[in-house]
């Protein structure tokens, strides 16, 4: 198995695999010899060498940032035809990289930085010729990073706002309630470890009840106490609106990250242009 790309996820399945599949050969691709050490580090094969990589593997995860993909689809494109292609790339459709890699098994895949505890959710997408035996593998790779879900690749865009993007805006929404805290006088590090366990808590009691989020919110909220008057503000500061808001337009951006790299791909590969851009593209990833 070859990770092309070894960032912060890309690293961390390198690091899953090998704890959890010591017996699978695993190689990871970087351009830093910084990169290459870490992949060392992690117990797996590491080279600079993308084609390479993906000639002596079955199984490709392609983990580049999506403006590295034009680069990496021509460094790979003559050697993945009959091999299963696992990608985390934001944004990029099933079908981009079928049609940039005929011959290629595509399934998508979203998972978050929670892999790094274990305990992502990664949704997963199959592609037009993925067959059961890929499906199996894809969630045997993403299992070993946390839980894995199925969903139609319409969601995607959704998806991967919500999860992917969704530890960034909740470690927002948790600095806000520290600080809320600290201005009232309480100690910095009590008022994030009180938050910690508040989150940890809520999340325990709506998941074993099965209640729904308003259930719990008019259960604690009684009449002219310290709940409902916070939540009045939130009311007066539409910060539910702000939330729903923010999910939209993060996935409005993961619909914009795809159009452009469909034109990436069909400016850059097989183009004279494409050199150019290799030149001025990022040197590590």
């Amino acid at each position: 198995m070859s990770v092309i790309g070894a960032g912060k996820i890309g690293s961390t399945i390198i690091k899953a695999l090998r704890k959890e599949k010591p017996y699978w050969t695993v190689i990871g691709t970087g351009r830093s010899e910084e990169t290459l050490a870490k992949i060392r580090g992690l117990g797996a094969i590491a080279t600079r060498d993308n084609k390479d990589a993906c000639r002596r593997a079955d199984v490709i995860i392609l983990s580049v940032k999506p403006y590295h993909l034009p680069i990496v689809i021509n460094d790979i494109r003559d050697v993945v035809n009959g091999k299963t292609i696992l990608s985390v790339i934001a944004g990029v459709k099933t079908r981009l990289i079928e049609e940039a890699l005929p011959g290629a098994r595509v399934i998508r895949a979203m998972p978050n930085i929670n892999a790094i505890v274990k305990s992502s959710i990664t949704a997963l997408s199959a592609g037009k010729t993925a067959s059961s035996k890929d499906k199996a593998i894809a969630e045997e790779v993403f299992r070993t990073i946390g839980d894995t879900i199925w969903i139609p690749e319409e969601y995607m865009d959704a998806f991967t706002a919500l999860i992917g993007s969704g530890p960034g805006i909740i470690a927002e929404l948790i600095d806000a309630l520290v600080l809320g805290a600290v201005a009232t006088g309480m100690p910095r590090e009590l008022a994030y470890r009180a938050t910690l366990k508040l989150l940890e808590g809520t999340i325990k009691t709506l998941e074993r009840t099965g209640w729904h989020p308003a259930i719990l919110r008019d259960i604690v909220a009684t009449p002219a106490g310290t709940t409902i008057k916070g939540i009045y503000v939130m009311e007066l500061r539409a910060v539910k609106a702000a939330l729903m808001e923010t999910i939209q337009q993060a996935t409005k951006r993961s619909i914009e990250l795809g159009l452009e790299i469909s034109k990436w791909l069909d400016r850059h590969i097989n183009s004279k242009a494409e050199i150019q851009y290799r030149e001025h593209s990022v040197q590590h990833y």
